[in-house]
């Protein structure tokens, strides 16, 4: 058990480390794609996870009519989702037109 410290604000690293300190100078940064490994992340490599980032992209299309296309975008290595990127439909009208 730790030393009780009042007036010290606890982060997530306080309860991450509590009861395993000697863990706390291990690399937790993925070499690949700079990702924290204790960060519970989409990966396309799982087909289970394949399946809710397909369902996630397909509402947004059906959800926002203005949106082309939506680009899931993983690392190359481990295949851990970074972000997913939209591209707009442009309308060339002008307001007033």
């Amino acid at each position: 058990m730790t030393k009780l410290n009042g007036n010290k604000p606890l982060d997530r690293n306080y309860f991450r480390y509590k009861d395993n300190p000697k863990k706390k100078n291990e690399k937790q940064i993925t070499e690949c794609c700079d990702q924290d490994t204790e960060h519970d992340m989409l990966n396309a490599n799982n087909k289970e996870d394949w399946l809710l980032i397909e369902d996630y992209i397909e509402r947004n299309l059906r959800e926002y009519p203005s949106t082309e296309s939506i680009t899931p975008i993983v690392c190359k290595e481990c295949g851990r989702l970074k972000e997913y990127i939209s591209k707009l439909k442009f309308n060339r009208k002008l307001p007033g037109d």
